[in-house]
């Protein structure tokens, strides 16, 4: 019994499990944000709704993260999935400001070649 108070007791740093690992993700979507909102301002498509929209779905990547926290401890995995899990968002934010740099006009057609025609290269297309 003794043993279990204390454990409720003990402080627990999310630190521990997580590291530095945060701020690769925070740089990924804050770089994900400014250069979706330069590419629609290129394309004169500058909408609050959108926009509003756009940073639920990153508060929501954050979410999952957080979830992926108390995962990795309830399984005692040492960071594993927030790795991986950081890992998705920096993959897929990644791929994000690909396409929002080809929206913007620079010319990256070796990257985007990959990607979804119907995202990409609109505005080489006008």
């Amino acid at each position: 019994m003794q043993q279990a108070k204390e454990m409720f007791l003990m402080p627990i740093s999310i630190y521990d499990f997580v590291g530095n690992i945060w701020y690769v993700a925070l740089a990924f979507i804050i770089f994900d944000i400014v250069t979706g909102l330069l590419a629609a301002g290129v394309e004169r498509k500058l909408n609050s709704s959108i926009n509003y929209i756009g940073m639920i779905r990153k508060v929501g990547e954050f979410v999952a993260l957080a979830f992926l926290v108390f995962c990795d401890a309830y399984f005692g995995v040492n960071g594993l999935l927030v790795k991986l899990g950081v890992g998705m968002i920096v993959a897929y934010e990644g791929m994000s400001i690909i396409e929002n740099f080809s929206r913007i006009g620079i010319d990256i057609k070796f990257l985007t070649k990959f990607f979804d025609k119907n995202k990409v290269g609109k505005r080489g297309s006008k």
